[in-house]
Formats: structure tokens, sequence, C-alpha cells
């Protein structure tokens, strides 16, 4: 639970890629405080209240920069995707009951 210790003040280090793109922020980077070492989280005005969600969890860093790339090219389509799902499998949502897991509609634009 107290992986994400681990984390604080060395996001640089940790950084495998951080991409704006079509109103998203799209941040994949090495973690602590789950059950695989990468993850790529998205945050957009347009879904779950512009939090960020954790959309895919990797093995290797390899793996991270493919992943990162293929959720670039999906929010540089004209159209953003209907739903997001939160695959979230950090130690806090474990410990809390999957808190921030679950699938997240596209809201229409205000």
């Amino acid at each position: 639970m107290f992986g994400i210790l681990g984390m604080i003040n060395n996001y640089e280090l940790r950084k495998v890629a951080n991409t704006q793109v079509g109103g998203a922020s799209i941040d994949t980077c090495a973690v602590t405080d789950s059950a695989r070492p990468y993850e790529t989280g998205i945050k957009h005005s347009r879904y779950n209240d512009g939090w960020w969600i954790i959309v895919q969890l990797y093995d290797s860093k390899e793996e991270a920069e493919v992943g990162h790339k293929k959720w670039v090219e999906l929010f540089s389509r004209d159209e953003l995707p209907p739903r997001l799902v939160d695959v979230n499998e950090s130690c806090f949502s474990q410990a809390f009951g999957g808190v921030g897991r679950g699938e997240y509609e596209l809201r229409p634009q205000e």
C-alpha cells in the first residue's frame, strides 16, 4: 500500500511519454503502487469529470512505449472513444474495494 511513496519527486525518471492531444493528457510512466510496473493514464474533461483514468497496464517499458503510441493515435482521430475503462490495479484502489475502476462514458460537449 505504501508503494506510492516510491513515486514522490521522481516523475521525470519514471516518465515513458507524456502527450497532449485531442484535449487529452496522455501519460505513460513507471509506477510502484500497482501489480504491473508501467501504466498509461488519460485525463480529459469529457470523461470522469476530468480525473485521471488508468487505461492500460504493461509489464515492460517497451510495451508501455507501444501502448502510449496507440492511445495517442486514438485521441488524434476526429471522434473521441465513446467510453474509457479504468483498469487501475494500484494498492490504494485494491485496499478500498476498486476505487476508481469502472467505465466512463464520453460526455457531450458543453
